[in-house]
């Protein structure tokens, strides 16, 4: 009874001692899910904690960025400025990428500002129509993959900048009906943050800065408008001033709308209304270049005048233009407009510049403007010139007269004198036996004679190209005298040799009768052989002598045993 009884007690300790064994369990293991569940409330809002941080910290970063970004911007008081402070933030690496800014404006060409595009994407750039109409309607257009690729925007683009162009993106700058350009990107700011918050900083930029972008884009088209007015008022006073001679008045015009347009060098061509003849040099004016320099620049000049008459409206060559009409020196960009009266061509106006940047919106309203106030300019004073013309040329051969050589040569030999001038060559030029023509053909054989051979001259001397102030003339009757500032004697000599064979080589035809003709010429330079008028002329009438008495057609100058005593003209 008694091992019954402590059995039953020691049963119920063993109880008791595992219910309470069984109770401490149960809220040690209450108390350790309690604080599993504390711990890991206390780390969802500490990771929420610093998931605000870094969100707070990114959007300080933002706001200081956008505040950096919009005081570089507004505190500049130039367009150019502002806008290149905004690409440079866009594109860090233009060799990595580009950005540019880009007016909508059918008449605006290319990009008004860009950073990290070639000159030919520069050139080229048009945004699409379909692009436009979506940045009236979204803020900022995303150009990827085959859409970017089938887009027009990235046809315009040169092979290198293609290459950039693993997205761009077409920001809008003003809203809807209000759009005036349109910032296009491969990046947008903050560079490193996700799209949509690029999108969000890029279009608060953008609203923000629209206004004082337009304000600024304003004010500089009303100081170039205003500018360019007060250019225009300028050429006009000068078509309206008072000139001795009308070509004064035109070259002065083209000389001030050159400087205008900055451009180095400007001629006025003359349309011949002869088939097959290009156009003439009628004035040519700008800045002073070397010899050797001045010839190549005008044969190119003629070379781009000739390209130009071939078309009804302006044509402005970039580099590239240039190139395809052979002038790949000197020259880095120019224009030719043709000058027209009564829609008919009367003249070709030809600015070169050395630079190779294009000519600007503004530049080219000028030239438009300053070509039709040319041809009215020339329409009221070509009569003048043709009279003025008639007063200087020879009737026969159309070369200068007699008086224009005497003035002409005077003004060489001042030249010499004043240190201005180092040199100038004369050539006195006689056809040989010329009376025999006229006994056997006729006087009409004989007049058509110096008129094929004045053609041979003229011909002769453009393509020696001997310069602005060469010339030929009638001196009288038979004989012909070739004036070449700036010509030794061996150069003159090469000259005279060249013309002689020329002559000797011209066949005649008159009324179906063969005619040839030779020349006999001698040739002074001064000061070594004058330095006065009558010297030289006298020093190349001895030595024409000398050339006819030693057998007529050839050339002799003095030095060559010239004679004494003049001959008796022997035709």
């Amino acid at each position: 009874m008694f091992d019954l009884t402590n059995t039953a007690v020691t049963g119920g300790y063993l109880v008791s001692f595992a219910a309470v064994c069984a109770l401490q369990y149960i809220y040690s293991m209450s108390r350790h899910r309690n604080h599993r569940d504390e711990m890991d409330r206390f780390r969802r809002q500490t990771e929420g904690l610093e998931t605000e941080l870094k969100s707070l910290n990114r959007d300080q970063t933002v706001t200081r960025l956008e505040n950096q970004i919009l005081r570089e911007i507004l505190g500049q008081t130039e367009f150019v400025k502002a806008l290149d402070h905004l690409l440079r933030r866009l594109v860090p690496n233009a060799a990595e990428g580009f950005a540019a800014f880009v007016e909508i404006d059918p008449q605006q060409g290319g990009p008004r500002q860009a950073r990290g595009l070639t000159e030919e994407s520069c050139r080229n750039l048009i945004l699409d129509d379909s692009v436009v109409e979506a940045l009236r309607l979204q803020k900022t257009v995303a150009l990827e993959n085959l859409g970017l690729q089938r887009s027009r925007l990235f046809a315009c683009l040169s092979p290198a900048d293609r290459k950039k162009a693993k997205q761009v993106f077409v920001v809008g700058v003003g809203e809807g009906p209000d759009l005036f350009a349109a910032l296009v990107t491969t990046s947008l700011l903050p560079i490193v943050a996700p799209r949509n918050e690029q999108y969000e900083l890029t279009s608060r930029l953008m609203t923000i800065i629209s206004g004082n972008l337009r304000q600024t884009l304003m004010l500089e088209k009303q100081s170039n408008q205003l500018r360019c007015t007060r250019e225009m008022l300028e050429l006009r006073s000068i078509t309206d001033g008072k000139f001795d001679q009308p070509i004064k008045m035109l070259e002065k015009f083209i000389l001030r709308l050159a400087q205008m347009v900055s451009a180095e060098r400007g001629v006025l061509y003359l349309s011949s209304k002869e088939p097959g003849v290009g156009p003439k040099a009628a004035v040519r004016c700008g800045v002073q270049l070397q010899p050797g320099v001045a010839t190549a620049w005008q044969l190119h000049e003629d070379q781009l005048a000739e390209h130009g008459a071939a078309y009804p409206e302006p044509v402005y060559f970039d580099a590239a233009r240039l190139q395809r009409v052979q002038v790949q020196t000197l020259i880095g960009s120019a224009v030719t407009s043709p000058v027209l009266q009564n829609g008919a061509p009367v003249g070709l106006l030809c600015l070169t510049r050395k630079t190779t940047a294009e000519f600007t919106p503004v530049q080219r309203q000028l030239l438009h403007w300053a070509v039709d106030t040319l041809s009215q300019a020339m329409q009221r004073t070509l009569s003048y010139v043709a009279i003025e013309r008639q007063a200087r040329q020879d009737g026969l051969t159309e070369l200068a007269n007699r008086r224009s050589f005497d003035l002409q040569i005077q003004r060489e030999v001042d030249q010499i004198a004043s240190g201005s001038s180092m040199e100038c060559s004369l050539l006195l030029m006689d056809l040989d036996r010329f009376k025999s023509i006229n006994d056997i053909h006729g006087h009409q054989a004989g007049d058509e004679v110096l008129r094929s051979t004045a053609h041979v001259l003229r011909d002769q001397m453009a393509r020696i190209r001997a310069g602005d102030r060469a010339m030929l003339a009638r001196y009288g009757g038979e004989e012909i005298a070739a004036l070449l500032p700036g010509v030794g004697v061996a150069g003159a000599l090469r000259i005279a040799e060249a013309i002689r064979q020329a002559v000797e080589e011209n066949v005649i035809d008159f009324n179906g009768t063969l005619i040839k003709a030779t020349m006999s010429i001698g040739v002074s330079t001064g000061p070594l052989h004058g330095r006065t008028a009558a010297e030289l002329i006298a020093a190349a009438d001895l030595s024409l002598y000398q050339a006819k008495a030693n057998g007529r057609n050839q050339v002799c100058c003095p030095g060559e045993g010239a004679l004494l005593e003049p001959m008796p003209a022997a035709g």
